[in-house]
């Protein structure tokens, strides 16, 4: 049995319909009262994972920003952070406008853009509801304190991404991610610090914790959870997800990502 179990949100825990299917809210209580310490480990930001992270009263961590931020399951303060530097993230900004990209900055718990931006607003509130539009995204003091950059976001086309990509790591040497993902004719690509990801904040949980690689398992369906199948002790892709995602995990399961029940079907696994 593990005593660790890491989730991920979209598409793994969240049906496509935002909510949770009850048997997996079953499996996690269950998991829990035998002691295992179970978190959320998303792509969201910690204002978009700290409600169903109440939902299912967590008590520990959880991993936010795709291993920018680590925060506390019950009030969402931030415990631990890799931030990106302003000047970086204006670089990271401007290489983005270069490619014609619209850009945003994300914090913690916020994001930052243009008001040009606005017409992806319903998109990427899926990280945060906490959205603020800017006349003038560089040069603004919003999000300009100390060491608040989670990441930077580009959106626009697919072949503008691709060469984003080379320019991200090449000028900035950043963590680029999920160039392969899209909706609709657009794409988008993330840029962290170098050594953010969900498998690198899982390890730091861990041994925060002092839970063993070998007792941490993790449950996703996309790119951003291959880092965490390679770290974890055993690990588990649910049904759907892209060819190389699935040869990453140890386990396949059944479910179909987007429609629930996947969590209980690994966490019964995992508690025979």
């Amino acid at each position: 049995m593990p005593r660790l179990i890491a989730l991920d949100l979209d598409g793994t825990l969240l049906r496509h319909d935002g909510t949770i299917h009850p048997r997996d809210v079953d499996a996690i209580r269950r998991a829990r009262a035998r002691g295992v310490y179970v978190t959320l480990a998303t792509g969201r930001l910690v204002g978009g994972t700290l409600a169903h992270a109440r939902t299912l009263e967590l008590d520990g961590a959880m991993i936010c920003g795709d291993g920018a931020t680590l925060a506390s399951a019950i009030t969402g303060e931030v415990i631990d952070a890799r931030t990106v530097d302003a000047t970086t993230a204006e670089g990271l900004v401007g290489t983005l406008r270069e490619h014609g990209l619209v850009p945003f900055v994300f914090s913690h718990g916020e994001i930052h853009a243009d008001e040009s931006a606005r017409e992806y607003d319903g998109w990427v509130r899926i990280w945060s509801e906490h959205i603020h539009y800017h006349a003038e995204l560089i040069g603004t003091d919003a999000w300009r304190g100390e060491a608040t950059v989670a990441m930077t976001l580009g959106i626009g086309a697919f072949e503008a991404v691709l060469t984003a990509h080379v320019e991200l790591d090449r000028r900035w040497g950043a963590h680029v991610l999920n160039t392969r993902f899209g909706f609709g004719e657009r794409h988008m690509i993330r840029s962290f610090r170098p050594e953010c990801s969900k498998g690198w904040a899982l390890a730091r949980l861990a041994e925060r914790v002092s839970i063993a690689r070998e007792d941490c398992a993790a449950v996703g369906d996309w790119y951003n959870d291959v880092s965490m199948f390679e770290w974890a002790g055993r690990s588990f892709v649910m049904d759907g997800a892209p060819d190389d995602v699935r040869g990453a995990a140890t386990d396949r399961l059944t479910s179909r990502a987007g429609e629930g029940g996947g969590v209980a079907e690994a966490i019964d696994a995992l508690l025979r």
